[in-house]
């Protein structure tokens, strides 16, 4: 997937560097890639023929090397381009999915406790998602829009996140409380018996005979 996202940044033809790369497409999405990948994966792009190596222009910092895409570039960019959304839109299972699937198996107080944290990762997410949609105010204008679309998505995706959370803090807490009712009833119970097994012995015992 990141060979292409590389690909059609690169697609003006403009000579581009691993660093210049990975802040063009956090303007446009938001998101910052890892540029130790972003490398990697320039030179298994090199090392395909979809890119090349370019010249430095004078002036430029001699330690980054600019790429340009090739017309292999092209074509392979074109036919990722070309799939069919049934190709890549249905989504695998995330991590998260796999873990909450799970829950069930635990014990309550460690469920708790992963709860917790996940709520409070997901809020600090939210905090840090709104910051990066103010700072979009700030964006070329060619990109903001788009930018501003896919940070929308993710916050609707967090809420969504979070409510879920939220649902099953709140069916764990009643799940708690049944459970406790019922540990007090089962104990209660005994010498609840017995004080009704003394009160009919004493009742029998003041029946005339």
């Amino acid at each position: 997937m990141l060979r292409y996202v590389l690909l059609a940044l690169m697609s003006d033809g403009q000579p581009v560097h691993g660093y210049a790369l990975m802040k063009a497409y956090e303007e446009r999405s938001g998101i910052r890639l890892s540029i130790g990948n972003i490398y990697r994966e320039l030179q298994g792009l090199v090392a395909a023929g979809l890119i090349a190596p370019a010249q430095n222009q004078p002036g430029a910092d001699a330690r980054r090397c600019p790429y340009a895409i090739t017309e292999a570039g092209r074509t392979a960019l074109d036919r990722w381009f070309s799939v069919p959304a049934e190709g890549f839109v249905r989504e695998s299972i995330d991590p998260l999915h796999y873990r909450l699937a799970l829950l069930g198996d635990l014990d309550a107080q460690r469920v708790a406790g992963f709860l917790e944290d996940l709520h409070a990762e997901l809020c600090s997410q939210t905090r840090e998602l709104e910051r990066q949609q103010r700072m979009a105010c700030t964006s070329r204008s060619d990109v903001r829009s788009m930018r501003s679309m896919l940070l929308a998505r993710r916050a609707r995706r967090l809420a969504t996140d979070i409510e879920l959370v939220e649902d099953m803090r709140r069916a764990l807490f009643s799940e708690q409380r049944r459970t406790r009712a019922k540990s007090a009833e089962s104990t209660t119970a005994p010498g609840k018996a017995a004080r009704r097994s003394r009160q009919a012995q004493s009742r029998g015992g003041e029946n005339p005979r």
